[in-house]
């Protein structure tokens, strides 16, 4: 540890630390800040005593003070951890270099402050080099579309099938999402059909190129999803009443406001075609392709549109419970119908969930 002694002695930090004048406590503060950043503490009393006194101090220490002193104490293995937890969730200017480049912080650490702290906290996360499989999966928990696009440009990021196909899902309506998804090396090849149908021209000529892919070999279903467009004239076969909640529920798509519980609350309000439109939304199919699926396995093509817009298994079983009540389903969740709608989960990534559907409704 830098020799206090030196300095001071320990009453000598304790009655500095009591003084009544904030700038007082703050200049000691940082002067402290500076001394624990040359050189590890010691494991002795006077080591424990200077990191208690920091940890006091930094509790009246003003922001722009805190802010100052994680910088200085940010990048050092041997700052004292409980002063690092407590910036890691402090104010953004404060916890931002504790939370990119603290090697103090655990895994553990990093996926707590996800759950707890703010969208700013996630994007500091999401930038931070080397982050592991739980990390990035708690943070595509949040479907953040900023800490998505974040996550998925930071190259050292390590992520799972279903976080990439959590990405890949967000990125139907995320351009720069799409291109840093595009530009990775590790993007499982199994959703390049999805990112594909979700993009533009331009940027299918790059995954097209970067990743080998022949649309020629793609099938049926897959080169439809890549070129279909809702078309005016499927809009003007809805009825006026279906016309007015397809175009509701196109709206809120795109202010980025429909989400898994607009489908249960469209369940909860018996409104069944606010259900249908919202979930294959969601599921990125078209709602003739949804209901052609749902004609032929209704609970498995529920099931799976579930799964490709996001909601969780278990909120399964009660809306299946629901749609059954309101006769939407005939079909009781159990034995071959059961085991189906759950391997509709467990055997699917979101991306995957949607290639299956349009597949099961092509075959109807």
């Amino acid at each position: 540890m830098a020799n206090l002694n030196a300095a001071f002695n320990m009453s000598q930090l304790a009655k500095l630390a009591r003084s009544d004048n904030p700038q007082k406590r703050d200049q000691l503060f940082l002067a402290l800040g500076s001394l624990c950043a040359l050189e590890p503490t010691e494991q002795s009393a006077e080591g424990s005593a200077f990191n208690e006194i920091m940890f006091l101090l930094n509790d009246d220490a003003a922001e722009n003070i805190r802010q100052q002193a994680a910088n200085m104490l940010c990048e050092k293995s041997w700052a004292p951890r409980k002063l690092i937890l407590q910036w890691a969730n402090d104010a953004i200017p404060v916890a931002n270099p504790i939370l990119l480049k603290s090697p103090v912080l655990t895994e553990d650490d990093l996926i707590n402050v996800i759950g707890n702290a703010s969208l700013f906290h996630r994007l500091a996360i999401a930038d931070r080099p080397h982050i592991l499989e739980g990390v990035t999966n708690a943070l595509s928990s949040f479907s953040e579309p900023e800490v998505l696009v974040a996550m998925a440009g930071n190259a050292t990021a390590k992520m799972t099938i279903n976080t990439f196909a959590s990405c890949v899902r967000v990125s139907r309506r995320h351009g720069q999402l799409r291109l840093f998804l595009s530009n990775r090396d590790d993007l499982p090849r199994s959703l390049i059909p999805s990112l594909f149908a979700y993009s533009n021209t331009q940027e299918r000529e790059i995954i097209a190129t970067k990743f080998g892919v022949d649309v020629d070999k793609f099938s049926d279903v897959v080169r439809q999803a890549v070129l279909e467009q809702t078309s005016a004239e499927q809009e003007l076969q809805l009825d006026t009443e279906e016309l007015k909640i397809a175009q509701l529920v196109h709206k809120l798509a795109k202010a980025e406001q429909l989400n898994p519980a607009s489908v249960i609350k469209a369940v909860a309000l018996e409104n069944i075609l606010l259900f249908e439109h919202s979930l294959a939304q969601l599921s990125g199919v078209p709602i003739d392709q949804f209901r052609l699926a749902v004609k032929r396995s209704p609970s498995t093509a529920i099931a799976l549109a579930c799964q490709a817009a996001g909601i969780e298994r278990s909120v399964f079983p009660s809306l299946h419970r629901n749609l059954t009540e309101l006769t939407y389903l005939n079909e009781a969740l159990s034995g071959d119908v059961g085991a189906k709608a759950a391997k509709a989960f467990s055997g699917h990534s979101s991306a995957a969930a949607t290639v299956a559907l349009r597949l099961m409704a092509q075959n109807t």
